[in-house]
């Protein structure tokens, strides 16, 4: 039988003063990939449409429950406030994802290009991000040691 995969085995990381931080109480993330196409026709496509892929783009999006995030550069957590603050400054970040077992790693440079939060009475305070792809997303599937 197959080893399955969760997706609260799924961690996400924005490199922060030269260290992977993980996004503090992520609760999912999802990398969306698309490719741009252009019409084209033949002599024998009988009147239908014909196109090919020309240039190509991924997005991320993640959900994370809103915590405290220490306001000093040796703070190890990620969270809203300095999420934010890359945002603000165009900051053009590395990131990676990677699972729990270390066997899959998508990694790549992005911009932040949304991030709002939600605040309802009586529940968690939560907050979204939407980074878009900057050039080609790299991938491993060698297995690499997690702590």
């Amino acid at each position: 039988m197959e080893e399955q995969l969760k997706g609260e085995d799924s961690l996400f990381y924005i490199k922060y003063n030269g260290v992977w931080c993980p996004i503090a109480c992520e609760t999912s993330n999802s990398l969306s990939e698309n490719v741009e196409m252009i019409n084209t026709t033949t002599r024998d496509n009988a009147g239908w449409k014909t196109e090919i892929p020309t240039n190509q783009s991924y997005s991320i999006s993640l959900e994370a429950v809103l915590t405290i995030d220490d306001k000093t550069a040796n703070s190890n957590v990620l969270s809203y406030n300095k999420i934010r603050k890359m945002k603000r400054e165009r900051t053009l970040i590395e990131w990676k994802r990677e699972t729990f077992g270390g066997w899959y790693i998508d990694s790549g440079k992005a911009y932040i290009v949304d991030i709002s939060d939600a605040n309802a009475v009586g529940e968690d305070i939560t907050f979204s991000l939407q980074l878009n792809g900057f050039g080609k997303p790299l991938e491993s599937t060698a297995r690499v040691s997690v702590l």
